[in-house]
């Protein structure tokens, strides 16, 4: 029987990095601009949401970001990559996240035709509390060797990794104790995608598949990623 975990703080970001640098990306970035505004156009972005920022002037910090709900999620396009990002995501936010995410990187492709994705990479970060169970408790039946002499033992936490597997290049879960949720439990489900085996159209169905797959591999289900 799966233990629920009540997610109290659920964040969200997608990487996916271009086969080369594309050093002709903001070669028209008005229109680079324009494709994004478009693309991105239901979910109400203003003019004073889309800049250029420079960063230290070197070419791996230029872009052109685009910031939508009051900074909750953010695009940014670079000469390398295109990153979203989703903070404090609720259950009825998720859809939200994977048009923002399919609308900017279908913009790009429409900008400059010629690019090609190499990897798509998904992290995803939970904080909540378990059901009828610690995460103490929960902790411990992971990680039973604990060294001695070294002082009171306040809790565990861990890193697995694992290889190739479908269309995932490499994976790995973290899953330690929450620092925001009182005896609470974090876990950071992370995956890498070989871009030619996941279309643009399915990549966010494709994450939350994967992340419900590490949920239950590890006996736990949600029930909801943030309450409305």
């Amino acid at each position: 029987m799966p233990l629920t975990l009540n997610v109290a703080k659920a964040d969200l970001s997608l990487d996916s990095a271009f086969v080369q640098p594309e050093f002709g990306l903001f070669r028209d970035t008005p229109k680079l601009m324009r494709h994004l505004f478009e693309h991105l156009q239901r979910h109400s972005p203003r003019l004073q949401d889309l800049k250029i920022e420079r960063g230290n002037n070197s070419v791996g910090e230029l872009s052109v970001e685009c910031h939508l709900y009051n900074f909750q999620t953010g695009v940014r396009v670079f000469t390398e990559k295109v990153n979203v990002v989703s903070i404090n995501v609720r259950q009825d936010e998720v859809e939200r996240f994977e048009t923002v995410v399919v609308g900017a990187l279908s913009a790009v492709k429409e900008h400059q035709p010629t690019v090609a994705f190499r990897t798509h990479t998904l992290s995803m970060l939970l904080h909540g509390a378990l059901q009828n169970k610690s995460g103490r408790d929960y902790l411990a039946a992971f990680v039973r060797n604990v060294p001695t002499g070294l002082g009171t033992h306040t809790g565990n936490g861990f890193v697995m990794y694992f290889g190739p597997e479908e269309d995932r290049l490499l994976s790995s879960v973290t899953v330690d104790l929450s620092a925001l949720v009182p005896d609470g439990i974090l876990f950071r489900p992370y995956v890498v995608w070989d871009a030619n085996k996941v279309e643009v159209a399915a990549l966010p169905s494709r994450g939350f598949a994967f992340v419900r797959q590490v949920l239950d591999a590890f006996g736990v289900e949600i029930q909801t990623l943030r309450p409305s």
